[in-house]
């Protein structure tokens, strides 16, 4: 393949998670080119793009977009970045792969969503769940009928590792936003829950716990319960917390939708997934769902067993990747959907509203995103 066919990738954030989710990814897929790494000191996109055989490294993303020749972006840094980031590279007319959430409010996260739609430019978001094939099954079984009208749903996406202190830039309002867990996780649980009902949250009734608040400077939330109502009727319970005992799971996400027919769960850890439905007065029903590992409690925990199409052409930068291919080109081997800034905004308007209905207490509507 001729090098001017390979579409060039620049990286904003060399973290753990840049390493984990996005460079093995980059440097798979095979019409793709990791041009240049950027992190804010330049130090660790030094090694990132040695390790990566990356063309250089940056300690300003303005910079990088001046020097380099590139067709997309991925930006994958603390809350506070994303936004200025991404307005930068949409000033080079680049394609954006934004980390979620997509901002720290509601109104960074319209104007980014303008300037996409006004540029053209292909942007998404990496609400990475939606593609587990547990997920996906779920939703063809609720689509098909299986339970019924749908009338109330439960959502909890949970992690321990907030239980020593808040967790870095995580834990802070100032560069993870006030939202802290509910922007790190709870952010993913609001938009599978959207995605899996086919329906927009459109009223929220929030509690926010900060742990230790009194004795931190910049405190952000470490566990969110909230109520919600759906468009179509549909009542939902969210939790999401970095406070909560794991044992060997290190994360677990749980979803259940309660038809007028029958019931359907899922739930995904570090032992596995399981998806499981059950019709009125009927056992419950055990769906082996291919390209998953069986939750087991006494298994190894592992990340391939909580994400396993991690390295496919279902994660979301390969698939930002081909719809930037397709553009260019023309000839992507397939473009499959991806969460757009839309999407992102979406979530963030969610998001903003359970903080404000804490604040009130009471219920709040959520803002439509037009």
């Amino acid at each position: 393949m001729k090098a001017e066919e390979r579409i060039r990738i620049g990286l904003v954030g060399a973290s753990w998670f840049s390493d984990l989710w996005y460079l093995p990814v980059i440097t798979k897929h095979p019409r793709a080119a990791l041009a240049a790494v950027c992190s804010e000191s330049g130090e660790s996109a030094k090694r990132m793009a040695e390790r990566y055989e990356a063309g250089a490294a940056y300690s300003s993303y303005d910079e990088m977009f001046s020097k380099e020749s590139l067709d997309g972006v991925c930006i994958v840094t603390p809350n506070d970045a994303h936004a200025p980031a991404a307005q930068a590279a949409m000033k080079h007319g680049l394609h954006v792969l934004c980390e979620k959430p997509l901002a720290r409010s509601l109104s960074e996260a319209r104007d980014m969503l303008e300037k996409a739609e006004r540029s053209g430019i292909i942007h998404g978001i990496n609400f990475t769940y939606r593609e587990h094939p547990g997920i996906a099954k779920m939703k063809s079984l609720r689509q098909e009928g299986l339970i019924g009208n749908v009338v109330s749903g439960s959502f909890e996406y949970s992690g321990d590792y907030g239980m020593s202190g808040p967790p870095g830039w995580r834990g802070t309002a100032s560069r993870g936003g006030a939202g802290g867990v509910l922007a790190d996780l709870g952010s993913h649980l609001i938009d599978l829950a959207q995605f899996v009902t086919e329906d927009r949250i459109t009223q929220v009734c929030g509690d926010v716990y900060v742990s230790g608040a009194d004795r931190r400077s910049d405190p952000a939330a470490d566990a969110v319960t909230f109520l919600a109502r759906f468009s179509a009727g549909v009542r939902g319970m969210f939790h999401t917390s970095w406070l909560e005992p794991q044992g060997s799971r290190r994360q677990t996400i749980r979803l259940e939708l309660t038809g007028d027919r029958g019931k359907i769960r899922f739930a995904a850890s570090e032992l596995g997934s399981m998806l499981q439905y059950a019709l009125h007065r009927h056992n419950w029903v055990t769906v082996q769902v291919e390209g998953t590992v069986p939750w087991a409690e006494d298994g190894v925990p592992s990340e391939a067993n909580f994400r396993p199409w991690r390295l496919t052409e279902r994660n979301e930068v390969w698939k930002w990747i081909d719809r930037i291919i397709a553009g260019k080109y023309g000839n992507a081997t397939a473009v499959l959907p991806i969460p757009s800034f839309r999407d992102g905004c979406e979530v963030q308007a969610v998001m903003e509203a359970v903080l404000r209905s804490d604040e009130q207490k009471t219920w709040v509507n959520v803002p439509v995103i037009d």
